[in-house]
């Protein structure tokens, strides 16, 4: 498999004058990625996928969603790390995680 390298310059020319001829080449290289992974892996990728758009949705702009990606990879690298020590109690560990407690609220007299 030989990896496509796109010249910067043009990438940017296309930011810049062509955003939409951008995203189009964006989702056109992003399924063509999944489409050529292993079949056991497809369904993942495109979950993955899925959660990296949502973010790139929710952020107005594009450092906001870029600092959430990285985020996420971040979080991935951790578990990882923790997975090859022996040190991952749980499928998912998130820095961003943090304990809860549940309050009861009394019941409305009406």
């Amino acid at each position: 498999m030989n990896p496509i390298f796109f010249d910067v310059q043009q990438l940017a020319e296309l930011a810049k004058n062509s955003p939409e001829e951008l995203e189009r080449l964006r989702l056109k290289e992003v399924e063509d990625l999944i489409s050529r992974a292993p079949e056991h892996l497809r369904a993942r990728l495109r979950g993955l996928q899925f959660q990296i758009d949502c973010k790139r949705q929710l952020h107005k702009n594009p450092l906001g969603a870029c600092i959430e990606i990285s985020r996420m990879m971040l979080d991935s690298l951790q578990n990882l790390n923790l997975a090859v020590r022996g040190e991952l109690k749980s499928p998912r560990i998130s820095h961003t995680a943090r304990p809860t407690e549940v309050i009861a609220f009394p019941a409305r007299a009406n």
